[in-house]
């Protein structure tokens, strides 16, 4: 009994087409399963005032894979920074970092006290009940690069004491 034949191309335009088929439709799968392996849930701003030209935005990160954090965007400031905030021999210190880790099948919490975003020269006050796009920017482990967009609930300074924010 004889075995199967492997399918052979013998063309070298039908090797050259197969192979630029393949070529073009990997990296839309890699980058679709990164895409899909960070979820960003609970996002929020918090509200500022008139003059204001701070402000802060929070939210958790879970990835399935490694990835990094490094750079947002956001439409109603100037810049928007990764920053860190702690406490040192009782005076609180700030810093921006450049990337955030995210561990495979971790979460990584952006929250007041802590790690957050910072929104730099702000170009309006953001008021309750209103919605911020933030356009997270990651590299994955094998260093693509790719967004998630979030929108962002603006919560009033009294709703986030409430909260326990």
């Amino acid at each position: 009994m004889r075995a199967a034949n492997p399918i052979r191309i013998s063309d070298q335009l039908t090797k050259v087409r197969w192979l630029l088929c393949v070529s073009l439709l990997f990296p839309q799968i890699t980058k679709a399963k990164v895409d899909e392996a960070v979820q960003v849930s609970g996002a929020w701003v918090r509200e500022t005032v008139s003059g204001q030209s701070i402000g802060a935005a929070y939210l958790r990160i879970h990835s399935t894979q490694r990835v990094k954090l490094v750079r947002v965007h956001s439409g109603v400031a100037r810049s928007a920074e990764i920053h860190q905030m702690s406490i040192e021999n009782g005076l609180m210190k700030m810093r921006e970092l450049k990337s955030v880790e995210i561990d495979a099948g971790r979460e990584v919490a952006l929250e007041p006290g802590g790690t957050h975003i910072m929104l730099v020269d702000m170009k309006r006050p953001l008021r309750p009940g209103e919605e911020v796009t933030l356009k997270l920017h990651f590299l994955s482990r094998d260093g693509s690069a790719f967004a998630v967009t979030v929108r962002a609930p603006v919560k009033s300074v009294a709703a986030e004491a409430r909260h326990g924010h």
